[in-house]
């Protein structure tokens, strides 16, 4: 059953794919349905049921299950640094993924993986203590009036002249 489709016009091959697309929907409800009905009637033939063989929701649901959503991943937050360049402390790796060209050098040059780790324990123990606020070093306490001030004392505020009365005096 093959045609010569060239001999037919753009608005008759358009149609020809919709009753297409209309004939192909509907053989394959019609299969689905016969095919139903013949798992039903097998397991009536075993005394079960469809719904009790599939579940409740497996057996008349056409649709396919719908995809997880994607979650919107949270913000990475940097690992720290396992390895670190003893002179150049800007070069830092975490240790995983690809190894940095720099490290690629360093072991070329004889280096230890041992010396960047020692390294970068270093660093982060300067770090710690720069961030730790230091017990040796007092800190700055909050003013404190004395005991013999007075505290009715006026306030430098009381003391400024009053902006009006200072150009009246100017006008006169």
């Amino acid at each position: 059953m093959t045609q010569n489709l060239s001999s037919y016009t753009l608005p008759q091959l358009k149609q020809l794919s919709a009753r297409i697309a209309k004939e192909i929907a509907k053989q394959e409800s019609a299969g689905k349905a016969s095919m139903l009905k013949k798992l039903q009637k097998m397991a009536r033939e075993h005394g079960l049921s469809l719904d009790e063989l599939v579940g409740a929701s497996g057996a008349t649901q056409t649709k396919p299950p719908k995809a997880p959503s994607k979650a919107i991943p949270a913000a990475r937050v940097p690992l720290p640094a396992k390895y670190r360049h003893p002179s150049n402390k800007e070069l830092a790796w975490s240790g995983r993924g690809r190894r940095p060209q720099w490290v690629e050098a360093w072991l070329a040059n004889g280096g230890a993986m041992e010396a960047l780790a020692t390294a970068a324990q270093k660093f982060d123990k300067r770090q710690a203590k720069l961030k730790a606020p230091s017990e040796s070093r007092p800190m700055a306490s909050a003013a404190v009036p004395a005991a013999d001030s007075r505290t009715d004392a006026p306030t430098p505020v009381e003391y400024a002249p009053d902006a009006l009365s200072a150009q009246q005096d100017a006008s006169l």
